[in-house]
Order: structure tokens, then sequence, then C-alpha cells
């Protein structure tokens, strides 16, 4: 498929296409990169081809634009994350920035800026009542909250998800065990990359393959995540991390099939190198995945089974029936999901009257 052909030239991984895409299969590139927000990404990938390879002109300058477009948005988040961690050391707030704008410091130099960002992920360690008292701060009277983080909104242009808990799984005992997981290693949270404070490579070994698989129950996830947790996976092989403590981890939250899978995919549809493979390759499982990511796009947008009913319990009903085909390869994780979605609304209710 010379979409991931494409994608693995952007990487590195190949020199150029197995053929000379006509101008509707560029067309048909274009449309899944922006399905799989790689867009960026995938420019640079033309930026790269041989010049008989190129799209044409016209179509190659629109394509410029967007990219133009897309490094301009990552100025204003790499400022915004800058000003958010200030705003918290200012409050007596120790913050990181989660996945985003901390994991594209992993990118390498050109393709860092072609990066597609979403919103800003900041982990604070104080809690739900002080981080609510944070963004009451700003005069935010109506704050939306979770069990996992809250929206804060400072400015205009920049989405704010501010996190109490790192992340959560479904399974209650599985979620307890996580969050004495996170406690016990708080500080691996806190590294300076740049001018940012964000996880350790140790750390993100973890998390963003935790981060991956709970949305792939939830909402699905895209080939952007993906690309994200290669670009983890390369920095532990250029940096000779040790990292079985990690492997563990994965192993003990029940997550090393998943991952076998994705080892399979990113060797497949990426080019990774089999020696950055952390967990032996899954072909099954990898092609499963792939099918899911293929099908929704980025984080889900466009799996229609996320969209078949309208209001609040519409969108129970579309993430339950979203989980169910999941069932014969993630029974145990499956099952959970109609359950945390009614703890969590029982939790919420408890929660409001001790506020």
């Amino acid at each position: 498929m010379l979409f991931f052909e494409l994608l693995q030239v952007a990487l590195g991984n190949r020199e150029k296409l197995s053929c000379v895409p006509s101008a509707q299969e560029w067309f048909e590139i274009y449309i899944e990169a922006e399905r799989q927000a790689l867009t960026g990404l995938l420019l640079h990938g033309i930026e790269k081809l041989p010049t008989d390879q190129r799209p044409s002109q016209a179509f190659l300058l629109q394509w410029i634009g967007v990219g133009q477009m897309i490094k301009q948005r990552n100025l204003l988040l790499d400022e915004r994350c800058v000003q958010l961690l200030k705003k918290l050391n200012e409050s007596g707030l120790h913050g990181s920035i989660l996945k985003g704008q901390g994991v594209a410091l992993l990118y390498e130099k050109e393709l860092r800026p072609l990066r597609q960002s979403g919103d800003i992920d900041v982990y604070v360690d104080c809690g739900q009542k002080r981080t609510l008292e944070f963004a009451k701060s700003f005069g935010q009277e109506t704050v939306e909250w979770d069990y996992k983080h809250l929206h804060l909104k400072i400015w205009d242009d920049t989405e704010v998800e501010l996190h109490y808990r790192v992340e959560v799984l479904q399974n209650p005992w599985k979620n307890a065990r996580l969050q004495r997981w996170f406690s016990e290693n708080d500080a691996l949270l806190y590294d300076k990359r740049d001018s940012l404070t964000t996880p350790t490579i140790l750390f993100d070994v973890f998390y963003i393959l935790l981060h991956i698989y709970r949305h792939f129950f939830f909402s699905g996830i895209g080939l952007r995540q993906i690309v994200d947790y290669y670009m983890v996976l390369r920095t532990v092989q250029s940096s000779k991390f040790k990292v079985q403590e990690s492997i563990d981890t994965v192993r003990e939250f029940g997550m090393e099939r998943f991952a076998q899978g994705l080892m399979w995919l990113m060797y497949e549809a990426l080019g990774m190198p089999k020696e950055w493979m952390l967990w032996e390759p899954n072909q099954k499982e990898g092609e499963y995945i792939l099918k899911q990511v293929m099908r929704g796009g980025n984080l889900g947008h466009y799996d229609e089974r996320l969209h078949r009913s309208k209001g609040k319990l519409g969108a129970v009903m579309n993430i339950t029936n979203h989980s169910l085909h999941m069932i014969a390869h993630y029974p145990t994780e499956t099952i959970w999901v109609p359950v945390w979605i009614v703890w969590h609304k029982l939790w919420k209710i408890k929660t409001k009257t001790t506020m």
C-alpha cells in the first residue's frame, strides 16, 4: 500500500516508493493521511522522494500550505506548554507535560514541527481538590471534570487537560494497582527535555503504551499514536536504555499480547527495525489492531460504531458496542467497559456531594 510506503520514507525506513502514484492515488494517500493525522509527516516523506515520484506541483503546494499551518500550531503549543508550566510553578504546583508536545521532543529535528498536535495534557501531583482550585483561580466558574482530569480554560486557542491521575484502567482491581504504581514511580514523571518538564523515557515505555491500550477500547486509536510509540522505542534503542522493569510492568497489567501486536504492526506498516522490538511480534494480533486503526482513523473519529446514537445514553451505547467486537481478543478488559461507565457515573455523583 503506497500510503504505508510513504510513511516509511518519512520515517527513514525506505528510500522511495515501489511505483509512481497516479493523481487518484495521491488523492487517496492524502485523504488517509488526514484520517490518521499524519498529513505533516507524509509531507516530509514527499520531500525525501525522487523528483519523478512526487505529486503534481499544484497538489503539492496545497499540501505544503497545510504543513505550514501544522508548524505554526506546534509553535503555539510549545509556547503554551512553557507558559502553563510557569503558571503551575507560580502556584506551587509541580507539572509534567504528558504525551503530545512532550513526546514530540523525541521526534527527529525535521519531523517534530510536522507532527500534528491536539490539546495539551499536563499532570499535577496535588490531587483533584487542589487542581480544581487552580482552575477556578483563573475565573473558570464552570469546570468540566471526571475521575482522571479536568478541562482547564486559560486560552481560547488551546485546550488543556489537567490530570490529577495520569491514566486509568476499567478493571477496578487493576486500576487500584495502577494508581499505586503511579504513586510509587512519581519521580519518573519529572524529567527535563529542552524547555519542558516531561516523564522520563522509561516511564513512557509503559505509559504511552497504556494510553494507546486504553484508547483502543474506548474510542479507538490511529497511526499518529502508534508513530509516537515508535519514537519512544527509537529513543530507547539509540540511547541503550535498560527497560526490563518497564517490560515487566506491561506484563503485570496484562498488556503483553497487545504490545506484541503493536510490534508486528510497527514492523510491517512503519518499517520499524526488528532490533527495536521489546516483545516478540504477534501477527494475528497485529493484523487485528491494524484493521481497527485503519477503520477508525485518528482516535476513532471516523469509526461509525462510535457515532450511531446521540445524547449521553447514546454515547454509552456507542462505546459499549464499539468494545464488544474486541471480546474475543481481550475478554477481561472488554467486560469491564460498561461496568466502568456505570461506576464512574455513581462516583461522580458521590464526589459532587462531598466537594
